[in-house]
């Protein structure tokens, strides 16, 4: 336990140069993003939700330093015998007056105090978890926003060339009808699909800017650009496969969330133990000194006072603390096993979206470029119809956009697979500010 209290001493010795930090920090403008790193890094820096945690966490290592603190001593005074009335008149005025001024100090019994630090200690181990979750919680968002703006912004350029592809077919239908090789019905049909091809184009330029806004507010800044080159996009590494270790508990070794389900048991325990230590009486012992007024002598007075526990020995708190651990216990034995649910169907989402994407990018792919290339080819040679142009530059764009959007949701699921196991993406000291106020 005095190792505890050091640890909350030491953190609570660093939060105020921390928040002195944060605050001389200059304000962020716009952020152009280069990696998922880099925006990591400026989210954690000037993120309103990473704010609110670290000052949840501020309150509870306020918490412990108050919790340190014992009873204040009392300074007592009474005055007797003066003023009275009828009778002899002996008491009248102040001349019989007893002035009596002491202290008298509380004294805690049943390990209050050290019960109080302990349970004020437990709670900061939660508080630090909590906020260790809403990092990694805020790096989860950021890559994931991140890689659906990217994943927009692609597929832009895979609706621009359906566009293209689109208009070379419309000027090989127009050119075939003048020749009078095909029916004016094919050039209008094709008409149609150029004009639906730019409308998809348009909604994929909207569809960035949403994303880009997205962005923008998980990270904390106005607004957001990406760099136009982003080759992590494309980098999906090797094939997860078969996580290693097997036992998905031993994975989550660095999960916040696992560690707060055990802390959350160690608080309500040690919330129990100072219940039942409140329950035991405290004795208030008092030192006074007393002065006859009649005689002008002086004497010295001692009491002490315990409560007598016959009504209130706080039962009730007692079983709330009992009940609130039960709770704890029966929600840590629920998490653990959706934790563990939870990893081993993210771990299987992300290895078939790796294989998704890598059967996309070696065979589907290439077959379907081959297959539009030819069919673009040979139509203009009359050796293919209208119908089989359209289908296989169908085909291809939606290959395209199939390898985007997998490459998205690969991005998506190794965020959460990383959130689970608590693993954070790497970032650099500190961000570099921009002249201009963006961090680049």
């Amino acid at each position: 336990m005095s190792f505890s209290v050091i640890r909350l001493a030491a953190v609570l010795a660093v939060v105020p140069a921390l928040a002195l930090a944060q605050d001389a920090r200059p304000p962020v403008a716009s952020l152009t993003v280069t990696s998922p790193q880099q925006a990591v890094e400026a989210a954690l820096t000037v993120s309103p939700a990473l704010r609110g945690a670290g000052a949840a966490r501020q309150a509870v290592q306020a918490d412990a330093l108050q919790a340190r603190l014992r009873p204040n001593p009392e300074l007592r005074g009474s005055f007797e015998n003066f003023g009275g009335f009828g009778g002899r008149q002996e008491n009248r005025a102040f001349r019989t007056l007893e002035s009596t001024v002491g202290l008298a100090q509380r004294i805690e019994l049943g390990g209050k105090r050290s019960a109080r630090m302990d349970l004020a200690a437990r709670s900061g181990e939660v508080a630090v978890l909590d906020f260790t979750g809403a990092r990694l919680e805020i790096a989860r968002e950021v890559v994931t926003a991140l890689a659906t703006a990217e994943a927009a912004r692609r597929l832009v350029g895979v609706e621009r060339e359906r566009a293209r592809l689109a208009a070379e077919t419309l000027r090989a239908a127009r050119a075939r009808v003048e020749a009078g090789r095909d029916p004016l019905l094919q050039a209008e049909r094709a008409e149609v699909v150029r004009a639906t091809a730019d409308i998809a184009a348009e909604r994929a330029q909207r569809e960035v800017d949403i994303a880009l806004a997205d962005l923008a507010v998980f990270i904390g800044v106005p607004r957001v650009e990406i760099a136009p080159r982003q080759p992590w996009f494309d980098d999906i590494g090797p094939n997860p496969g078969r996580p290693v270790p097997a036992d998905p508990l031993a994975r989550l070794s660095g999960s916040p969330e696992l560690a707060r389900l055990e802390a959350a048991i160690a608080q309500q325990r040690a919330n129990l133990t100072l219940q039942r230590a409140t329950a035991v009486p405290d004795v208030t012992i008092s030192g006074d000194v007393r002065r006859f007024g009649d005689s002008n002598e002086t004497a010295f007075v001692a009491g002490a006072s315990i409560p007598l526990p016959f009504y209130d020995r706080n039962q009730g708190g007692i079983a709330r603390a009992q009940a609130e651990l039960t709770r704890a216990e029966a929600e840590a034995e629920r998490g653990r096993s959706v934790l563990v649910a939870t990893l081993v169907a993210a771990e299987q989402r992300l290895a078939l979206a790796w294989r998704s994407v890598e059967a996309l990018r070696r065979t589907a792919l290439p077959s379907a470029e081959q297959a539009a290339r030819f069919a673009t080819l040979g139509y203009g040679e009359g050796r293919f119809s209208f119908l089989e142009v359209l289908d296989a530059q169908r085909a291809l764009s939606d290959t395209r956009a199939q390898l985007v959007e997998g490459i998205q949701a690969f991005h998506a699921f190794r965020a959460q697979v990383q959130r689970l196991r608590g693993d954070l993406p790497a970032v650099s000291p500190q961000p570099v500010n921009a002249p201009n106020g963006s961090v680049r």
